[in-house]
């Protein structure tokens, strides 16, 4: 479990950082509202323990902020107070706390506090899991990924930074259920987003749009890296196979459309919808082949170097 401090006193911080990572927590430190609001926005905590006064804002209002801000992902917010405080309880609670603990801290008590966090911490993590990943593949949901995926568009839109988008569908998948039943047709599922995920980065991301759809999210990635990717991914798909019970293998293919961002798209949704545009154009030209949107000079990307070059001209 990985836990931020916010305490404006260097004592106070030291203490804390010395004695929960006694109890085998990765501890993170910060001394000022601001300053826990850019690290949480940045870096993945699972508890934030706040002073309840900071140098610049209250440890309710802080709260509040990471509650308002905290997205699909939650804290557990535990805020610091004197032993003097008797009668702020409700106000805590409804700035965004889930608890509070006196100062000095009791750190018996402290350490059974954050063990019955952890396992509250466990369970929503559970839930986050299971309201944003496909339960067939693990890959992001398709509202799951719309999200992320318009996160970078926005990212990459205010930074002019380059964001490139593929969508993959399975080739002939019809026939794979039809000839080998529905069960196998889960595992060319699977198997799919397996290569996915072993030829991506781990800042791209992929998710399953529907039945046999996938998409992958490059940020940072240049048409011509973007195609690059796109080729090695078919090819990975391509080399796989697929066991089928009794004694024989299947071997699947996918058709990919790529597309990326340019000044007239108004968001994720357009670069989707120009990578759907090439994936028609990839399964109508043969099937196994990588298409890009818009076309370029040549009329369109192939496989292989006569695609590279394509995408280089633009």
């Amino acid at each position: 479990m990985r836990i931020l401090v916010v305490d404006d006193s260097p004592h106070h911080s030291t203490m804390m950082v010395y004695e929960l990572r006694k109890l085998g927590y990765a501890v993170e430190t910060a001394t000022t509202g601001a300053e826990a609001l850019d690290r949480a926005a940045r870096e993945q905590f699972d508890v934030v323990m706040v002073d309840v006064k900071l140098a610049d804002m209250t440890g309710v209002e802080l709260c509040w902020h990471l509650r308002t801000k905290q997205g699909a992902r939650h804290l557990y917010l535990i805020i610091m107070i004197p032993g003097s405080m008797t009668d702020q309880y409700h106000e805590l609670v409804e700035g965004g706390a889930d608890e509070f603990l006196r100062k000095p801290l009791d750190w018996k008590w402290t350490g059974a506090r954050l063990l019955a966090a952890s396992r509250v911490v466990a369970m929503q993590r559970d839930l986050e899991r299971l309201a944003t990943t496909d339960t067939l593949t693990g890959a992001l949901n398709r509202r799951r990924f719309l999200e992320r995926g318009a996160e970078e568009f926005l990212r990459a839109r205010r930074y002019e930074r380059p964001l490139s988008v593929l969508m993959l569908d399975i080739d002939h998948f019809k026939r794979v259920n039809d000839t080998h039943g529905h069960g196998i047709g889960d595992e060319a599922i699977r198997l799919t987003v397996r290569c996915c995920q072993q030829t991506i980065r781990t800042s791209d991301f992929v998710g399953r749009l529907g039945g046999e759809e996938f998409a992958i999210v490059l940020p940072e990635t240049k048409p011509l890296s973007a195609f690059s990717v796109a080729e090695r991914l078919r090819e990975a798909i391509a080399a796989a196979s697929l066991p089928v019970p009794p004694s024989d293998v299947l071997r699947i293919t996918v058709s990919v459309g790529l597309s990326w961002i340019d000044p007239a798209d108004g968001g994720i949704e357009a670069l989707l919808a120009k990578s759907d545009v090439a994936l028609y154009r990839a399964k109508h030209g043969g099937r196994n082949r990588v298409e890009v949107e818009p076309q370029l000079r040549h009329a369109s990307a192939r496989r292989g170097a006569a695609g590279a070059r394509d995408v280089a001209a633009s």
